[in-house]
């Protein structure tokens, strides 16, 4: 049969394409691992385990990752969608050594890099496949499909577009001709080479070997719009690619068979297969798949907008992907995630299992390593992006803002409170004046909540001798004998030996302090807190408060 007839003239002969995509010039055991995402919607949290690993394992063996934008199906594209992907990966220092790096612009000598750029790569390989008659035109109208289901169905046999329910695989040309003559629309079929009884082998990097029956479906390479499907698109460009290792979800295991095939008849080596379980949540006493639909965890977007550290999600991950990088973290305190070796056979065949509270715990680590200075660079970021009038605030005096965040961050035990950025602005916004004022009522109303009530002349006193220059001693000094001097005992226990002796202990008079200065009973470390605040502010806000 002429293949000319009914598929578009090939812009390449099969050797003109090798030529022109040569094997890559890499290092001996150097991987070529790749990111293909459907732009079709938001950036799911599996898309940056994938790539995470795929990354990884690339560049701890000397190779290379990419990104190809899987964009074939144009009726499911979401406009905007591929700029972000390419920003979420950025932002997790996962940017591709080739493909996309902006909306339209690519780095690398493999591309294009999007799909429907590939166009006249895929059809010079489908002309390939019918001259060598591995693949044949199919005019088989969506009712015809239809009743053939519904045949099966009734007949209770192996559903599918295969053998002699293959009903435009052994047409003659004349009855091609005639179809095409009618206009009739037409997609290209596999002739699948694959017997009843064969098996084929997968040797999965994660799964070992695993036995799959062959492929038997006359599967379809080329849509009716001219569009290549999934698994053509991923054979030919996963070979002229020079991809070495396919890091990609378990759903897919199914489709090895047919790709196997695919790589067979163009008498292609297929790459390395690792296929990962998904990440999934605990749901009423069950595990099921993160669903884009029901759980916001689901998207990246998500961890953006909570303002979770980058490298906390990063270091999270890592601990969904291998087992050992907990143990390694805790061996390797202050040494980058960077340096931790994924390797594939370590991961889990059964499914990562996605636990918040494990993730805010990491993140307390991961912030509770971070310098003032590194934080207040993230938590700008992030309320620049999402919280402007936090971040206007926090940009106003970057010198006192760290002086904020640095408290309590020295010593062996290093504060750990903050998790994610989205809690600066209600935890620290009290050091702020404009913030405060705007807590005035809150924090009158627990004043007058107090017990044991402060005492006349109390604030004032605090706000007359206060001196920032005293060291946590002699502060602690200063504070007890004003406080005896009030009535206040100088610790719980002396408080409780006689009781009657004193109106309160240091505990309560410290009370006092943080709700007038701070508008709340808990705060970070009150002698810190009021030195950064500084004799003005501390001044200020307890003399105001002598008329509550």
């Amino acid at each position: 049969m002429d293949s000319a007839v009914f598929t578009p003239q090939a812009a390449f002969t099969l050797g003109e394409l090798e030529a022109k995509f040569p094997p890559r010039n890499l290092p001996d055991g150097a991987r070529v691992t790749r990111f293909g995402p459907s732009p079709t919607g938001f950036m799911h949290i599996g898309g940056l385990y994938t790539s995470l690993v795929s990354r990884r394992v690339a560049h701890q063996s000397g190779g290379v990752f990419y990104l190809r934008i899987e964009d074939t199906d144009k009726k499911r594209e979401v406009e905007g969608t591929v700029d972000l992907i390419v920003s979420s990966l950025a932002s997790y220092g996962l940017s591709p050594d080739e493909g996309e790096i902006a909306d339209g612009q690519e780095i690398g000598a493999y591309g294009p890099y999007r799909q429907s750029a590939r166009m006249p790569i895929y059809q010079s390989c489908v002309r390939w496949l019918l001259e060598q008659g591995h693949a044949y035109p199919c005019f088989a109208s969506a009712e015809e499909l239809q009743a053939l289901r519904d045949e099966q169905a009734k007949r209770k046999v192996q559903p599918g577009y295969y053998g002699s329910w293959a009903i435009w695989r052994d047409k003659t040309e004349a009855e091609v001709e005639a179809a095409l003559a009618a206009g009739l629309p037409f997609t290209v079929r596999l002739r699948s080479t694959g017997g009843r009884d064969e098996r084929v082998t997968l040797p999965d990097t994660i799964r070992g070997d695993l036995e799959f029956p062959a492929n038997q479906t006359d599967v379809v390479l080329l849509k009716a719009d001219g569009m290549p499907t999934y698994h053509l698109a991923h054979v030919v460009d996963d070979h002229f690619m020079r991809t070495t290792d396919v890091v990609r979800g378990n759903e897919w295991l199914a489709s090895y068979p047919m790709h196997a095939q695919m790589f067979a008849l163009f008498g292609w080596t297929p790459p390395r297969f690792a296929h990962i379980s998904p990440i999934e949540k605990q749901d009423s006493g069950s595990r099921r798949k993160l669903s884009k639909r029901h759980d916001p965890e689901a998207s990246v977007g998500w961890y953006m907008e909570a303002g979770y550290p980058k490298g906390a999600v990063t270091e999270y991950l890592l601990n969904l992907i291998d087992g050992r990088f907990e143990d390694w973290r805790v061996a390797n305190p202050g040494v980058s995630h960077e340096e931790f070796a994924i390797e594939l056979d370590q991961m889990s065949r059964s499914g990562a299992l996605f636990d918040l509270a494990k993730l805010d715990s990491v993140s307390r680590d991961v912030v509770g390593a971070m310098s003032a200075k590194e934080i207040y660079d993230a938590a700008l970021v992030w309320a620049s992006a999402h919280h402007p009038d936090f971040a206007v605030r926090f940009a106003q005096d970057a010198e006192y803002s760290q002086a904020i965040l640095d408290i309590e961050r020295h010593g062996e035990r290093p504060r750990k409170d903050i998790v994610r950025w989205e809690q600066l602005p209600t935890d620290i916004g009290y050091f702020f004046d404009d913030r405060y004022a705007e807590l005035l009522g809150e924090a009158q109303e627990a004043f007058k909540a107090l017990q044991p009530p402060a005492p006349a002349g109390l604030l004032t006193k605090v706000a007359a001798d206060y001196d920032p220059a005293l060291d946590r001693d002699q502060w602690l000094e200063w504070l007890r004998d004003l406080g005896l001097g009030f009535g206040y005992a100088p610790n719980a226990k002396t408080f409780k030996a006689a009781p009657d002796q004193y109106i309160g202990h240091f505990g309560d008079l410290a009370g006092v302090l943080r709700v007038v200065l701070a508008a709340r009973r808990n705060t970070p470390d009150l002698h810190e807190m009021m030195q950064v605040l500084g004799k003005v502010r501390v001044a200020a806000r307890l003399s105001a408060a002598v008329d509550w």
